[in-house]
């Protein structure tokens, strides 16, 4: 998942700090969707909830292996919205790239 944190991770007092780390960035994750829960239904015209949602999720699957799985199994499962997640985050088609091989 994060190179960095798993080098760090290999002394004893790194692999403390890293897991404190990553249960932080859980708990903030799971705080933030559940936040945005009620903003998205009071404020429906104004956006709120949804990107803070959003970003709750992508705290959650950086920081847990497991939501990581979750959440790209359920992307796999629905191409159209992994199309979009892939090309959000700077990915080329497979189509569009002449110089892999086949």
């Amino acid at each position: 998942m994060n190179e960095t944190l798993n080098n760090m991770s290999r002394g004893p007092i790194g692999g403390v700090i890293v897991t404190v780390l990553r249960m932080i960035g859980v708990a903030l994750g799971l705080a933030l969707m559940f936040i945005s829960l009620p903003l998205a239904i009071v404020t429906p015209f104004v956006p709120v909830g949804l990107p803070l949602f959003v970003f709750g999720l992508l705290m959650l699957a950086g920081s847990s292996a497991r939501a990581h799985r979750v959440i790209t199994g359920f992307l796999k499962r629905h191409p159209g919205l992994w199309q979009r997640v892939r090309k959000l985050f700077g990915d080329k088609d497979e189509d569009e790239n002449p110089t892999r091989p086949e």
